[in-house]
């Protein structure tokens, strides 16, 4: 096994799978904290602490959808030659036509 080939393994292998979690993980930390804000909207104590942990929540979601469009970009930038970790990138479609579009288009 040669270099390249180790580390598109690890990334297809280790990161992609890391990153989907991660991603996942901060959406349901969010919506739970929607939830929470919801339930203690009588307790105004309680109220400031989950509606601080929501703010955070997007902020988690905010910065890790940025660098995953950033990544994309520099994707589409340098055009690697078509490694096979390349075409698995995750896609944002947002509907309209765009340049910036890599990997598949399976469902994301």
């Amino acid at each position: 096994m040669d270099f390249k080939t180790f580390v598109n393994s690890v990334i297809l292998d280790m990161v992609n799978p890391a990153m989907w979690l991660m991603m996942s993980l901060a959406i349901v930390y969010f919506l739970w904290n929607i939830a929470e804000v919801i339930r203690k909207s009588g307790q105004p104590d309680e109220l400031a602490k989950f509606k601080s942990k929501a703010v955070w929540g997007i902020v988690a979601i905010f910065v890790m959808t940025s660098v995953w469009g950033l990544v994309n970009i520099l994707v589409n930038t340098f055009k690697p030659g078509g490694s096979e970790v390349m075409q698995n990138l995750p896609v944002f479609h947002t509907g309209a036509s765009s340049n910036f579009e890599v990997g598949n288009s399976a469902g994301f």
